[in-house]
């Protein structure tokens, strides 16, 4: 009974949920929002007023600008996954990825989604609603790795982004620290993918809260996703340094 509520309640929430087109026009999209009767919540996408801000209702704006193959078969990935269970600014693009049988990852660029091919476990995967969202700790992992991101897409522990990542860590300031000092001693890099970067290890941080992982967990969870063939433990060692760096780290977390 409990989850058959719970199913319908998420059908319902769906269904208060719109994008230009039948039944409303864009145009009267924007004059019911301007008139407080919708929010906006991601690119084409409104939510009737009253709706609790949440998790649910950000995975149903998401779902809501998926075509119906991607419905069925994929699950919303990377900063599209983090900004559902974390809030804050929607992603411009919606991330999703599509189980592959090959270990070999690849991104294909088309519309509004970037879809990202490699095999998705079971467990990495949760359901929220109609759309399935890779969990926190593997939307950790996936962050970590560059996977459904935007901006400098690599794994953060790899040269020259490993130095240029724990510098910025280092100089990363706790909440109670003035925010002074910081951009003279980055490794010069620009401004755009400092913010990037830094935006990243905050969601990381927050979504290892989020799942109670610690950073021994999470490094398993990036390494199972970098080094599928064999165990890399030099490797495994310095993305437990800054995963441990980032969780260090006392700034305040967007929900």
């Amino acid at each position: 009974m409990g989850a058959s509520n719970s199913t319908k309640r998420y059908e319902h929430l769906q269904q208060r949920i719109y994008r230009a087109g039948y039944p409303f026009t864009a145009g009267e999209l924007v004059a019911m929002q301007a008139e407080g009767l919708l929010r906006h919540v991601a690119q084409d996408v409104y939510a009737e007023a009253g709706l609790p801000e949440g998790p649910a209702l950000r995975a149903a704006a998401a779902y809501a600008l998926l075509n119906r193959r991607l419905r069925e078969s994929g699950t919303l990935c990377g900063e599209t996954a983090a900004w559902v269970h974390l809030g804050g600014q929607a992603p411009q693009r919606v991330q999703v990825m599509v189980s592959g049988t090959s270990a070999a990852q690849r991104a294909v660029l088309t519309g509004r989604w970037r879809l990202h091919y490699l095999p998705l476990q079971a467990a990495d995967a949760e359901p929220m609603g109609a759309a399935a969202v890779t969990t926190a700790l593997r939307t950790a992992a996936d962050l970590f790795c560059g996977i459904g991101v935007t901006h400098f897409p690599r794994a953060l522990d790899r040269a020259p982004a490993w130095q240029r990542t724990e510098k910025l860590l280092l100089h990363w300031p706790a909440a109670r620290d003035p925010l002074q000092g910081r951009d003279e001693d980055l490794c010069a890099p620009g401004p755009q993918e400092t913010q990037a970067v830094q935006q990243r290890w905050q969601s990381i941080a927050a979504l290892m809260d989020c799942s109670g992982a610690d950073p021994d967990e999470t490094a398993d969870a990036v390494l199972s996703i970098l080094s599928r063939t064999r165990w890399d433990s030099a490797r495994r060692q310095r993305i437990l340094e800054l995963l441990t760096q980032c969780v260090s780290r006392r700034l305040p977390t967007v929900r």
